[in-house]
């Protein structure tokens, strides 16, 4: 008998290899040491933070990781902020993102941010890099045909007559042409695309009548829905003094062409009304005889609240409303033309607080020399106005210190004015292009010196002072109501760069933008005073009198002239 076997034999299949042998030499290998493997994320975008935005776009092409890493949000708000001074884009709003403005929530409702709502800060980098080198892609409008002038007119006096309205709401553009018309016409587009045409009709006259100006609602919206960042509202005024309210909302198949309100002033308060400001409910209007207006639109009627008469402040002018927060009070600066003896000019502001609550405990005035005030009719009603000038002579005996401040204010009249902007904080002051007088001629042609015949002289001529190629440039101090200073209007510097006459200026957010008599669009940074330009002068182009329109926002300059209507976008 055989014995058995103690153990049973291995199958011919090569054993697996030891995961460790105990008493041999460690297991070794050569390993690649990159950039990516050796540092972690955080180090390589601390490394990245001492890159500027050339570096950091040129390092895209290295890698997939580096590729990943230069594009932290983080990393270029960093970088936004630190070239751009604030952390967003600048430019005028038609409308806000947000009920309140900010553009940084509170917490805890900023834990869950919506994907829609973030921002795109290499993007936004991106636009404010293209603002500050002046690049940009143009766009002309197509409705918006060149105004042909007949060879038996006059160039000058056909484009002083012909002028295009324009407001920008986000990527909507409202035009309109002051063309005097049976039925003026409104246009609404976006991408140059024309999405619903308005006509206007006057309920007085029969004759043709032009569009004076058209406004935008400025107040914020109920609240934060999509649906709501496309409702626009907005004011068109006819020469005949009369007014419309329109409503548009791109969610609404089918838009109403009929205006929301309409008002008809009565023939004793009939006025043409050259500029408005609106911040819904309250509509302020500002005619060609310095006649400021408050209407209340609260409900479904316009009524008319309050008037105020200047006979010492003359256009151009510019107007900015706006609400102050927890209260229900409005803020409305009015940056105006103020004449300087002989015959030269200045520039002038005043703040109006209007209230909607209480009456009015003082009999306030528009400036210095207004006329009366009309009896308040509405729920709004001016409670308090402050007033300074540019130009400004102190009572009394002075010392060598206030001279020298008057000698260099005197130094800043100008003969006269193209424009006047402000957006509550600087103010913008564009000479214009001026003729010296000859003995033959009475009055001078202009916007400022049409106002001031019983100041102008033809036997005298000015010193030089500033040119029509320079702006100047100041900033308001309005101190508190409670505060014992008194509101101070600074001069800061002068703005160099356009070549020829300023047709019209466009002030927002810090931002300026001016456009010449010649088709040339220069941009300024305010805080820090440099200029870029964004479009030459036009070639062969004679330069005729007459104002143009700029506009623009964050991201857009749309600007009219005898080419017509030019869209210029930023982001691209």
């Amino acid at each position: 008998m055989d014995p058995k076997p103690l153990k049973r034999h291995l199958f011919p299949v090569p054993l697996p290899p030891a995961k460790r042998q105990h008493g041999a030499r460690p297991y070794s290998s050569k390993c690649i040491i990159t950039f990516d493997s050796a540092l972690y994320d955080e180090l390589i975008l601390f490394i990245f933070t001492f890159l500027n935005s050339r570096d950091l776009c040129a390092i895209q092409a290295t890698n997939r990781n580096c590729s990943r890493l230069s594009c932290d949000h983080q990393l270029w708000k960093t970088l936004f902020v630190r070239d751009f001074g604030k952390a967003r884009l600048r430019g005028g709003r038609g409308f806000y993102n947000r009920a309140d403005g900010r553009l940084v929530r509170p917490l805890p409702s900023r834990a869950s941010v919506p994907a829609d709502e973030s921002l795109d800060w290499k993007w936004m980098y991106r636009i404010s890099s293209n603002w500050r080198n002046g690049r940009c892609a143009v766009e002309s409008l197509s409705d918006s045909a060149p105004i042909v002038v007949p060879p038996t007119a006059d160039e000058g006096a056909l484009l002083a007559r012909h002028r295009f309205h324009v407001l920008l709401a986000g990527t909507l553009i409202i035009s309109a042409s002051s063309e005097a018309s049976h039925h003026p016409i409104i246009f609404l587009r976006t991408r140059g695309d024309i999405l619903l045409t308005l006509k206007c009709r006057s309920s007085v006259f029969t004759r043709p009548v032009n569009i004076s100006t058209i406004a935008i609602d400025q107040s914020p919206p109920l609240s934060r829905t999509s649906k709501q960042h496309s409702f626009v509202r907005f004011a068109s005024f006819l020469s005949t003094g009369e007014f419309s309210i329109y409503e548009y909302d791109s969610f609404i198949s089918t838009p109403l062409t009929s205006p929301k309100l309409t008002y008809t002033p009565s023939s004793h308060h009939r006025s043409h009304v050259m500029q408005a400001a609106y911040h819904h409910p309250l509509l302020v209007t500002l005619s060609h005889e310095f006649t400021l207006t408050l209407y209340d639109l609260s409900g479904d009627s316009v009524t008319p609240a309050q008037s105020l008469n200047s006979f010492t402040s003359y256009p151009p002018t510019s107007l900015v409303l706006s609400a102050i927060p927890s209260s229900t009070s409005y803020k409305l600066i009015l940056a105006y033309a103020i004449p300087v003896h002989p015959f030269h000019w200045s520039v002038g502001v005043t703040e109006l607080i209007i209230s909607s609550l209480g009456s009015v405990t003082s009999s306030p005035t528009l400036f210095s020399g207004a006329g009366p005030v009309l009896p308040s009719l509405g729920s709004f009603t001016v409670t308090r106005t402050r007033s300074v000038r540019a130009f400004d002579v102190p009572q009394g005996w002075i010392d060598d210190q206030r001279l020298e401040a008057m000698r260099a204010q005197w130094g800043r009249k100008v003969k006269q004015v193209a424009d006047i902007q402000t957006d509550g904080k600087w103010i913008v002051l564009g000479p214009g292009d001026f003729h010296e007088p000859s003995p033959c001629s009475s009055h001078d042609e202009g916007s400022s010196s049409d106002s001031s015949d019983s100041l102008s002289s033809s036997s005298y001529v000015s010193p030089p002072g500033h040119t029509s190629t320079q702006l100047q440039l100041y900033r308001l101090h309005m101190p508190a109501s409670s505060s014992s200073h008194a509101p101070k209007l600074t001069f800061v510097r002068t703005l160099h760069g356009p070549l020829g006459a300023i047709s019209a200026l466009s002030l927002a957010d810090g931002r300026c933008v001016s456009l010449g008599v010649n088709g040339s669009i220069w941009v300024w940074d305010l805080e820090a005073g440099e200029g870029t330009e964004v479009a030459g002068p036009v070639k062969g182009f004679k330069e005729p009198r007459g104002r143009g329109t700029v506009v623009f926002d964050e991201r857009h300059i749309v600007s009219s002239r005898i080419n017509g209507i030019e869209e210029r976008r930023f982001d691209i």
